[in-house]
């Protein structure tokens, strides 16, 4: 153990780390279109001809001084922060804020959290936005609500219903979540019933 409590590098299992990445010009991509391609363009979604890749290798131990570009064994299999692995989270912050929300009006643009996976951090964000009801203790008119897709993430419905949250389904065609018609986004919030709760807050959707 070092002086700090944290496991000393020299033991951990590993030397090096070495692995082949695709590059993403190796898959041929189809269409994007808001319903399936047709059976005849899913055929032709093929590994190219020449499939190329990229060799990684992760030393042991980098003289990289900053924690956002250094990339070795000693600092990942070590633990870490709450935030997760420095490199990662800066990479994908940056990407975030230069590729998929450059024009999000926040001071320094928009920030991450890095998760275990999608069922992980909608619980985390189910926590953070919601209280728990139970029918035995609370009034009717402290339930809170989550808007859904009529057919949705299953994990994500179990993840909500512990919580006593009401489960609001709204209906969907081939682009997703319907905003207006029947069992639409207007419909369900115009005719919205309190006995059922509060009105939703919340909208889980994945289109």
């Amino acid at each position: 153990m070092t002086l700090s409590g944290l496991p000393n590098p020299s033991y951990f299992p590993y030397d090096t780390l070495e692995a082949s990445c695709a590059l993403p010009d190796r898959f041929k991509p189809t269409p994007n279109k808001p319903v399936d391609p047709p059976t005849a363009q899913l055929a032709n979604t093929t590994l190219s001809d020449n499939p190329k890749e990229s060799r990684v290798l992760v030393p042991h131990d980098s003289a990289e001084p900053s924690l956002l570009r250094k990339i070795d064994l000693t600092t990942a299999l070590q633990y870490g922060t709450a935030q997760g692995y420095p490199p990662l989270y800066g990479f994908i912050r940056q990407f975030s804020r230069t590729n998929l929300h450059p024009n999000v009006p926040y001071k320094a643009g928009p920030d991450v959290i890095l998760t275990c996976g999608s069922t992980d951090g909608f619980a985390k964000t189910l926590e953070l936005f919601t209280n728990i009801w139970d029918e035995e203790r609370d009034w009717i008119r402290e339930r809170e609500g989550v808007l859904c897709e009529e057919f949705a993430y299953m994990n994500a419905i179990q993840a909500v219903k512990p919580r006593g949250l009401n489960i609001v389904p709204v209906a969907v065609d081939d682009e997703g979540m319907v905003a207006h018609g029947n069992g639409g986004l207007a419909e369900v919030l115009a005719g919205w019933d309190k006995n059922k709760g509060k009105r939703p807050h919340l909208m889980y959707t994945v289109t």
